[in-house]
């Protein structure tokens, strides 16, 4: 068995994504603009062992400052979004096991702590082995579409209201654009309103010189879809992605002035019509935000009845460390390892 943690230009990267299924989070260059995005080393774990494999995409983390250690010490987690391990060949369970200790073991020798992986809802892998190395923890359920069913049936299970609103959005003289990136201004402002308006993170707030450097990293495999009122003016717009048959809702927003209008249903249902024609397996729409069961997942789940499971997973590489970082964390991150709780504990805000 080989074993070893991948810069983004290693030519094995792109060699696992060439294999099998996978998605545009999976992308070297992706994970790249990740972790340039939080001040750390975009990597890949790879593990072989003749035709089988194991890729697993990370940004590598400096430590928070307040816990006083020196730049040896890092942690890695997923790149933003769905970005989990793949598997090539026939991995068996016991291959699996022996793929994930090497993580373990090549990790903590490189000052890894923790990992903090985020599964992909479509890409399934055997849970089992991952849970006997860590914890695998199920956040919720995500939204998407199989556009191999037939036109009739996605329409029969999109909302009767989604599809009336999108419907009259049409009649009263709204209408959809696709891959204006002149518009790519209006996109950032409204995606900020919307921001503001769910009182979303820091970590949710991209600039234009994010969106301008996603671009560059996707090409035309990055799509931007904008809906336009009667006065031309931008009422909700959406970046989706298209990677292996795979197109993924991304990022969107809606105008605050027209927010009761709902442009973003006749955005989603265009999108679904323009994926099938094109040949696209799936629509993923993903889930509420954090995973959680809130309006912006009602909203979603009126565009179909199938569902998938999002976990994560949860894995010490570094005990000791980890310990001595949960002690220097204080009161709040006291619990070690806690599956429903904050993970890594020593991040805990």
């Amino acid at each position: 068995m080989r074993a070893e943690f991948l810069a983004c230009g290693d030519a094995r990267w792109r060699a696992v994504l060439d294999g099998g299924p996978h998605d545009f989070y999976h992308l070297p260059e992706y994970v790249d603009l990740c972790a340039r995005q939080e001040g750390g080393q975009g990597a890949a774990f790879w593990a072989a062992d003749g035709s089988s494999a194991l890729l697993v995409p990370l940004v590598l983390r400096p430590l928070p400052a307040r816990l006083a250690t020196g730049p040896e010490w890092r942690d890695a987690v997923s790149p933003y979004g769905y970005g989990g391990p793949l598997l090539r060949g026939r991995v068996t369970e016991a291959v699996l096991d022996a793929f994930l200790q090497a993580f373990r073991e090549l990790g903590a020798g490189a000052g890894v702590v923790s990992a903090f992986l985020r599964f992909h809802p479509l890409l399934e892998l055997p849970e089992a082995a991952f849970a006997r190395a860590g914890a695998v923890v199920e956040q919720g359920r995500t939204v998407y579409l199989d556009l191999a069913l037939d036109a009739q049936e996605l329409a029969r299970q999109t909302r009767a209201n989604h599809l009336a609103d999108a419907r009259r959005l049409v009649r009263d003289g709204f209408r959809v654009e696709l891959d204006d990136w002149r518009s790519l201004p209006e996109f950032v402002r409204i995606y900020h309103q919307t921001m503001d308006l769910r009182e979303a993170d820091a970590s949710y707030r991209f600039g234009l010189e994010y969106f301008d450097d996603l671009r560059r990293c996707l090409g035309d495999r990055l799509h931007l879809c904008l809906v336009r009122a009667p006065g031309d003016e931008a009422a909700a717009a959406g970046l989706f992605s298209w990677v292996d048959g795979i197109v993924q809702f991304h990022l969107s927003g809606t105008a605050d002035a027209f927010r009761r209008a709902g442009p973003a249903k006749l955005m989603l249902i265009h999108m679904r019509d323009w994926a099938k024609v094109g040949g696209a397996r799936f629509l993923h729409l993903g889930g509420g935000v954090g995973c959680r069961e809130d309006s912006l997942a009602f909203f979603k789940q009126g565009f179909s009845k199938l569902r998938a499971r999002f976990c994560t997973f949860r894995m010490i590489l570094d005990p000791d460390r980890y310990r001595e970082l949960v002690r220097r964390r204080g009161p709040a991150g006291t619990v070690e390892s806690d599956p429903d709780g904050f993970f890594p504990a020593y991040r805990h805000p």
